[in-house]
């Protein structure tokens, strides 16, 4: 006989599978061969990614901005990097296919915005700091743009350098509906699941209704003690107080009243809302992420 818990895990399984965001399922198109590698070449991966652009002409313009050739081919490389664990052997790839791009400055403004529409983005399915980094590395570094140029690039490296999973998330102060303040190290709970939402946004209010009102995910955050921690930075006070019948009473409302963590930009909230899942030591677990990634990762690492 199956157990209450497992038939939960079931039913949590099933929603993450039906909200998850559709990806590409493009297959890896080389396989490696063991007997062919040694300890001192190039695993079948990684000459798959720095060989991956070399018959890609980037001076046939119309070839670049045909959305089946040279979009797809950067999809396409994306899947790969994406997959690639060595910051490295990212760095070198991008760098190799930057280079390549370089002949040609209207191929190369063309998958710079490519790079940013689909990891930076924030309504984007495919957004990806870690991988994104590697671009900003490159283009704060090279010689094609000018100190103007590379200075715009700046702010946004500084900002997907921070709150990286594995880092501290970073300290703020909240008001709360009674006028008490508190600090996001004050949280004692196994998890914090930290969202930062507008109450003029629609998403927000879809995701917060079904944090709220799916009953396996209210059990599932019950069991697993994991504490919501619903923050408006943007700092109208009428706004975030009409909006408290929306959220649970169980989670912990807060205001920015001093508005720090958008004049210091503590998070990159470039999106709403902007969800982060943190452990217990308030260490980023998931960043910028997905109510769907959430119980993902709750499945995969509870079951």
């Amino acid at each position: 006989m199956k157990s209450p818990f497992f038939s939960l895990w079931l039913s949590i399984c099933v929603i993450a599978l039906f909200c998850c965001s559709c990806r590409d399922n493009t297959k890896d198109k080389q396989k490696s061969n063991p007997t062919q590698q040694s300890e001192k070449t190039l695993s079948a991966a990684d000459s798959s990614l720095f060989h991956f652009w070399d018959k890609f002409d980037m001076q046939d313009t119309a070839q670049v901005k045909n959305p089946e050739k040279g979009e797809q081919q950067l999809a396409d490389f994306l899947q790969l990097l994406a997959k690639t664990p060595d910051s490295a052997t990212r760095d070198n790839a991008v760098d190799l296919m930057l280079d390549k791009a370089k002949v040609n400055r209207t191929s190369f403004d063309y998958f710079i915005k490519q790079y940013e529409h689909y990891l930076y983005d924030g309504n984007s399915p495919m957004r990806n700091d870690i991988v994104y980094e590697s671009v900003l590395r490159y283009l704060i570094k090279t010689d094609l743009l000018s100190d103007l140029e590379k200075e715009a690039y700046r702010p946004i490296y500084k900002l997907v350098l921070r709150n990286k999973e594995g880092q501290t998330a970073e300290g703020f102060s909240y008001e709360l509906a009674k006028g008490k303040k508190q600090k996001l190290s004050d949280t004692k709970a196994k998890y914090t699941f930290l969202i930062f939402y507008d109450p003029d946004c629609s998403h927000c209010k879809e995701t917060i209704h079904q944090l709220r009102d799916t009953p396996q995910l209210v059990q599932l955050f019950t069991q697993l003690q994991v504490q919501v921690i619903a923050i408006d930075p943007w700092g109208d006070r009428t706004k975030w107080k009409n909006y408290q019948s929306q959220l649970s009473e169980q989670w912990i409302n807060g205001f920015d009243s001093e508005s720090k963590i958008l004049s210091f930009n503590l998070y990159d909230l470039k999106a709403s809302p902007t969800i982060y899942l943190l452990d217990e030591n308030k260490k980023v677990l998931l960043k910028d992420t997905y109510l769907q990634q959430v119980i993902a990762y709750f499945v995969k690492t509870n079951s």
